[in-house]
């Protein structure tokens, strides 16, 4: 639950190398060309079929900022002027349990953003909503992302399948992240 009344869509996170800022129309195309099968192999959504597709994501992303229930963000690396990165999302911000989700563009992993992503935003929310714990879920066989929440000290609370809506099965593992950590 947000602990004040702050405007989703002005939300900005900062690191050394990077830029989060909500997601918008201006992103599409990057979305919608970056977001392939390869980085969504270990992922529950499916690549967009089209750009249409990738617009309804983002329209939803931002109705969920202005209802102030999922902050979705835009990363962007700051050594190349405004280089799409990938996306990151805060999600059932009205829960005491919300959960992060993160992609990366191919250009972009095994740089070590996605951590330091998902480090600025436990940040943020540190500052900004009340939780328990932030949920990390994800599959088993993705040891990249299985590092991030590791590497925050997380260490996995409960284990499912999810079948995704083209019928892969998701052997996830849900870590737990304190966002004071």
């Amino acid at each position: 639950m947000l602990r004040r009344d702050i405007c989703l869509l002005e939300a900005e996170i900062a690191t050394d190398r990077l830029i989060l800022r909500p997601t918008s129309f201006i992103d599409l195309d990057q979305i919608f060309s970056k977001f392939n099968e390869r980085v969504t192999r270990f992922m529950f959504p499916s690549p967009a079929r089209s750009c249409v597709e990738t617009a309804s994501f983002i329209a939803d992303s931002i109705d969920g900022m202005v209802n102030r229930t999922n902050l979705q963000l835009t990363i962007l690396r700051k050594e190349t002027p405004n280089q799409f990165a990938g996306c990151a999302g805060l999600h059932h911000l009205e829960s005491r349990t919300p959960e992060i989700g993160i992609w990366l563009a191919e250009d972009s992993q095994g740089l070590g953003l996605g951590l330091e992503a998902v480090e600025a935003v436990c940040s943020w929310a540190a500052d900004e909503i009340e939780c328990d714990y932030i949920k990390y879920p994800v599959d088993r066989a993705n040891g990249a992302s299985r590092h991030i929440p590791e590497s925050l000290g997380a260490e996995i609370e409960d284990e499912y399948d999810r079948i995704t809506p083209d019928g892969r099965t998701l052997n996830i593992v849900e870590y737990r992240i304190c966002p004071d950590r």
